[in-house]
């Protein structure tokens, strides 16, 4: 929370929407920052936002960044069809989404909060409506036919007739809305990590308005459409995730971020009672009344009438109403706002109540409206009867190795979970054990790297069971050998993964670093080191002194070397490529 009441820097996402703008005035009044930075998807939007919020603020400054977050800042002020029809703009969106290798300093949110480094970050955009209103179904169906019509034409086809396939191809694969989510609270994530943000709070959203599926008001003839549900597929797929990230320790590397998401469960309105000169869906200009016509009743029903209508009463009368502007949920007239708002339909909340929440969670106020929050609160924990449990099962199943040990191989990992650098650990602590003939811990972390070394070489030279065990389930055994790296290795090898592009990868000295660390068996004397440093790492709780607090995450509750302990303990203390440790938050 924010104990001073007081934030430097605040970094409102959909900052010129109407929760964002009211997020600002709040923020203001009650966090005193020194500046608030509005950021918005167009120049005009955040131009008008910036200009009356110095309008009415005076003491704080204000400041715009216009752009697309969901692409990468090479792409900034690029249209959609321009980066479909732009081959090197497709890619680099294209590997934004889905590369391995994709850099996130190169994403425009990342570069936003490290541009600007907010203590406090308000994300007011409607996520949920950017990505699944891209319309995947629709997309979908457009590639299917010409896949269908593809399949039923004889002889070979010219290339230039395979163009429309491969451009709708292209455009389904990122329109996906999975991805796009996932990919995105990655880059947030890597952001947290690595800026001084204390607080993110996310304006989610249910996608119907809080309603369920008798919900009337969407944009096809099925009630709900598909597309609707998706946009609630991914509102709670985002909350999913921001969900994972609240639990996650270190988000960010100096302070640890708290994660927070409001989310309204009706219409948030409105943003003003207006005079509207109407647009139609799908259309670039204002309408105008037309002069209709009648035409008999045939087998068919021509939707788009190319013809051209005659203006009606011979003059230019505007499609033009009074309504209430929601901003982006849209303009309703009056029918449609009474329909909408009535009690059991959607109903509706104020920005100014949103934005009050937001705020207060900010403060560390209980309000009660933390998604978050609530889930990990209804969440099923771990229980007392299972951590009896584990105790009993682990018993039973050494019991067993013990009297089959002449007929099985060590229970040492088998690589179905989790990342290779799981068994990669626990295949060197067995090695370790093994070598040293003791289970003492202190007697373990005595041995000095070289001569530990020596002896798990020994140990895998008069076992090549385990050696075969090791590598035929993708661990590779990396050692140094006169001066030279040999790899002793299966068929298979688990890190790096096989590409799409085949299963050659190179190889250089940083790229060898980074898989011994992730997912080989490094019996290199630098390993053996950190191994003696981890353990004397681990510190075993004293309960004379401390007694239940003596007991956390931090600690190790035994003298003894077991291995899959070993690899947990360091699984929630050690931290991982990225910097990050694995405590958990409770």
């Amino acid at each position: 929370m924010i104990a001073s009441r007081s934030a430097d820097t605040i970094l409102i996402l959909g900052g010129a929407g109407m929760v964002g703008v009211q997020v600002a005035r709040e923020a203001a009044r009650e966090l005193h920052p020194s500046r608030i930075v509005v950021a918005s998807l167009t120049e005009r939007e955040v131009r008008e936002a910036v200009d009356a919020l110095k309008a009415e603020i005076g003491d704080v400054e204000i400041i715009g960044a216009p752009g697309n977050i969901f692409l990468p800042q090479s792409l900034q002020g690029v249209d959609r069809a321009a980066i479909l029809s732009n081959r090197k703009n497709y890619d680099a969106l294209f590997n934004e989404i889905f590369s391995r290798e994709v850099d996130y300093k190169e994403s425009a949110l990342f570069q936003l909060i490290d541009r600007f480094k907010p203590d406090v970050i308000v994300d007011s955009i409607n996520t949920a409506t950017a990505i699944s209103y891209q319309d995947e179904f629709k997309i979908a169906q457009t590639t299917k036919s010409m896949l269908d019509s593809l399949e039923n034409r004889q002889g070979s086809i010219p290339h230039e007739e395979l163009q429309p396939l491969f451009a709708a191809v292209r455009e389904l694969i990122i329109s996906q809305g999975i991805p796009q989510i996932a990919r995105h609270i990655m880059f947030l994530q890597r952001a947290l990590e690595q800026t001084s943000v204390r607080i993110y709070v996310k304006v989610g959203t249910t996608g119907t308005g809080g309603m369920g599926f008798n919900i009337p008001y969407t944009h096809s003839e099925d009630k709900p459409s598909p597309q609707l549900l998706a946009k609630s597929a991914i509102g709670f797929a985002h909350t999913g995730l921001l969900f994972l990230l609240a639990r996650t320790p270190g988000a960010s590397s100096q302070h640890g971020a708290i994660i927070k998401e409001v989310k309204p469960g009706a219409m948030i309105g409105f943003k003003s009672v207006a005079r509207k000169h109407i647009r139609l869906r799908g259309e670039s200009k204002p309408a105008y009344l037309v002069d209709p016509r009648q035409e008999a009743v045939g087998d068919e029903l021509q939707l788009r009438d190319p013809a051209p209508y005659g203006r009606f009463e011979e003059r230019d009368v505007p499609l033009e109403i009074i309504g209430a502007d929601t901003g982006e949920n849209g303009f309703f007239s009056i029918g449609e706002f009474e329909a909408i708002t009535y009690p059991r339909q959607m109903e509706y909340v104020t920005p100014e109540e949103v934005a009050r929440t937001v705020i207060l969670e900010i403060l560390g106020a209980s309000t009660g409206r933390d998604v978050l929050a609530a889930i990990d609160g209804a969440i099923t924990e771990p229980s007392y009867r299972a951590g009896v449990l584990r105790e009993h099962a682990i018993r039973e199943m050494q019991r067993l190795e013990e009297v089959l040990k002449a007929e099985v191989l060590p229970s040492i990992a088998v690589g179905h979970l989790g990342p290779p650098k799981l068994s990669k650990l626990l295949a060197e602590a067995h090695l370790i054990l093994q070598a040293a003939e003791t289970d003492e811990i202190a007697a373990i972390r005595s041995i000095e790297p070289k001569e530990m070394q020596r002896r798990v070489e020994d140990y895998v030279a008069a076992n090549p069971r385990i050696v075969s065990q090791i590598t035929t389930i993708g661990l590779p055994i990396l050692r140094e050998q006169k001066g030279k790296l040999v790899l002793t290795r299966g068929p298979r090898i688990s890190i790096p993964p096989a590409g799409t592009d085949g299963t050659v990868v190179p190889l250089d000295c940083k790229a060898i670093e980074k898989y011994a660390q992730t997912g080989w068996v490094d019996l290199r004397l630098l390993n053996f080191e950190r191994w003696n440093e981890r353990l004397r790492d681990i510190t075993s709780p004293d309960m004379q002194k401390e007694g239940s607090a003596a007991f956390d995450a931090g600690t190790y509750p035994a003298q003894r070397f077991v291995p899959g302990d070993v690899v947990g303990w360091l699984l929630t203390n050690e931290p991982d490529e990225q910097g990050m440790v694995g405590r958990r938050l409770y």
